[in-house]
């Protein structure tokens, strides 16, 4: 997101126009949601309003729109194409409305502004009031989204800082991966040669002794913390600052028997159950990951889903996705609770059947597959 306001300030001091595309409602299947953004200028595009026919529907009119005439234009799109819907059938199709923006040269102030909170990794939100022939935007200090007619809230940005403890191989392919997905990660280390922008361009490094870094982060409800450094006493360190705070989020990466006996440390320290039932280990989706790589995106994919647990299209003026607390959390960590109980061989797959409610399939057996086809 930060990538697409930061286009549209370029355009508006070079004294170009731009055009925003926002999809502001959707009926039936869609491959985005309210929210979804797309920055045109005369020269370059930045995001998406999800592709197909309708945002080639709307490429043309924003062109237009560049040159002059109007600069409100709202309407629906067909997702599919009229080839498509004969082929795969109505059902099959879904329609989406996307909002139309002319950004003037005038209206640099206000991207701007959208740019410095987003910066700052602030709460913010771009509320829009329209009609056909005019618009103005306002920034608000809020992470909210809403529809009404005239009006559209668009979320930017939810503050908040996901924490990853240690800079070894697994963050360096993670940090990437959830930095492209709109996380602002800070890494921490306590060698200087694993805590450097050159290893981490695309976030904030920090060196020192772990549990006096941890200890000075004024963790919020809005951050989430990653723990996989290289000793077990700097992990429970920071552990335990972790549970410590509101914190939204807190995946540890370790053995079943290192996390056991990390678990009785715990209780013996004066932890709760429901304290345990807050961390997230094994760490990540069940996708049998072994490389540094694999490892990541299976982390990614589950930070994000946590993130958005709370997402309803269907009453989408009331709930979007939040890195908030939510029902996902108590969901995604039986394991934590069989271990409490006594238990100790939950599997990874059982810690997150909540997430991959569908079922998923082992290399071991997409292998035996491939072998028998």
């Amino acid at each position: 997101m930060k990538e697409r306001i930061r286009l549209l300030c370029q355009a508006l001091r070079q004294g170009s126009s731009a055009v925003t595309a926002i999809v502001t409602g959707c009926r039936g299947a869609t491959p985005r949601s309210p929210g979804a953004l797309l920055v045109l200028t005369a020269e370059t595009a930045l995001g998406t309003v999800g592709g197909g026919q309708a945002e080639h529907d709307i490429i043309g009119p924003a062109m237009e729109m560049l040159r002059g005439g109007a600069p409100v234009q709202q309407g629906w799109h067909q997702c599919l194409s009229a080839q498509e819907l004969r082929h795969m059938g109505q059902e099959f199709g879904g329609e989406e409305e996307i909002l139309l923006l002319r950004w003037e040269p005038r209206d640099l102030p206000l991207a701007e502004a959208l740019l410095s909170a987003m910066g700052q990794n602030a709460d913010c939100s771009l509320r829009l009031e329209y009609d056909k022939v005019y618009w103005r935007g306002t920034l608000l200090p809020i992470a909210e989204a809403h529809t009404a007619p005239g009006c559209f809230t668009l979320k930017l940005q939810e503050g908040g800082r996901c924490y990853v403890f240690g800079g070894g191989h697994v963050s360096q392919a993670l940090v990437p991966l959830l930095s492209g997905v709109d996380f602002c990660c800070v890494v921490l280390d306590e060698r200087p040669d694993y805590a450097t922008p050159a290893l981490f361009p695309t976030a904030e490094a920090r060196c020192g002794p772990l549990p006096a870094l941890a200890a000075a982060i004024p963790f919020t409800t809005g951050d989430s913390v990653i723990i996989m450094t290289r000793g077990h006493q700097g992990d429970y360190e920071v552990l335990c600052e972790a549970l410590r705070s509101p914190v939204w989020y807190i995946g540890m990466v370790g053995s079943h028997r290192k996390m056991e006996a990390t678990f009785r440390r715990l209780r013996e320290d004066g932890f709760t159950d429901a304290d345990l039932s807050r961390i997230v280990t094994p760490i990540g989706l069940a996708i049998d990951a072994e490389t540094p790589a694999e490892i990541a995106v299976s982390i990614t994919a589950q930070l994000c889903f946590t993130a958005c647990a709370s997402f309803d299209q269907s009453s989408f003026a009331c709930t979007m996705p939040s890195r908030r607390p939510s029902a996902f959390a108590k969901r995604a960590n039986r394991t934590l609770s069989s271990r409490i109980s006594g238990e100790s061989s939950v599997t990874h797959t059982q810690q997150t059947d909540a997430i991959t409610a569908a079922g998923s399939v082992s290399r071991s057996a997409m292998r035996s597959f491939a072998c028998s086809s």
